[in-house]
């Protein structure tokens, strides 16, 4: 059981950014396409950590930190959140991670870090022993920056007070019921992972 502080987090923050290139690289390059964009059109937008496509960060400080079974609504429901986990305590004892609707549990040590779709899968963390410590911190992006964005960056409201506004949305949204899979297709399959991280221009 080692220790690891809350600063490991961000000594560490790139590490996450680079995982999601690694293992979602469509989906790391449409956020960062887009956020680039955002950023060059509102310059007075600030990163939390330089260059970083996780435009949103929480820490919790514990010092027993442990979340409740949840799903994180506001975020890109198709984007990942990038976890770590800080402290003190036995984690095949604690502080594992769960996903309920796929029925996972994750063992998840000090130190660790995970990318989870936390927009549309119910998460939470297991408690930890008395006496121990647990720490984290969350990256993640909220989906309305990216519809804000893809909305020619005005409010939906906005958008459909213009004329031709319902048809302008229907361009962006695509057919409906149809988005889940454009937003699947932004994950690789295993065979296809290797072409997608060299495939695709920014």
């Amino acid at each position: 059981m080692g220790f690891v502080t809350p600063s490991f987090a961000l000594l560490s923050a790139d590490s996450r950014q680079a995982g999601l290139a690694l293992y979602a690289p469509k989906l790391y390059r449409y956020m960062r396409r887009t956020l680039r964009e955002l950023f060059k059109r509102q310059p007075e937008l600030v990163h939390n950590f330089k260059n970083s496509i996780f435009t949103a960060t929480t820490f919790n400080c514990g010092p027993d930190a442990v979340t409740v079974t949840h799903v994180d609504q506001l975020n890109l429901s198709h984007g990942l959140c990038a976890i770590t986990s800080g402290g003190r305590y036995d984690h095949t004892k604690g502080g594992a991670i769960h996903l309920k609707q796929i029925r996972l549990v994750i063992q998840f040590p000090a130190g660790a870090s995970i990318l989870i779709p936390s927009g549309c899968l119910d998460h939470g963390n297991t408690a930890i022993q008395e006496g121990e410590e647990r720490y984290s911190m969350t990256q993640y992006a909220a989906g309305g920056l990216f519809r804000w964005a893809e909305y020619g960056f005005q409010t939906a409201k906005d958008l459909l007070s213009q004329p031709g506004g319902e048809e302008l949305r229907a361009k962006f949204d695509g057919v409906p019921g149809t988005r889940w899979e454009w937003a699947l297709g932004l994950f690789s399959k295993l065979d296809e992972l290797e072409a997608d991280r060299f495939g695709g221009a920014d």
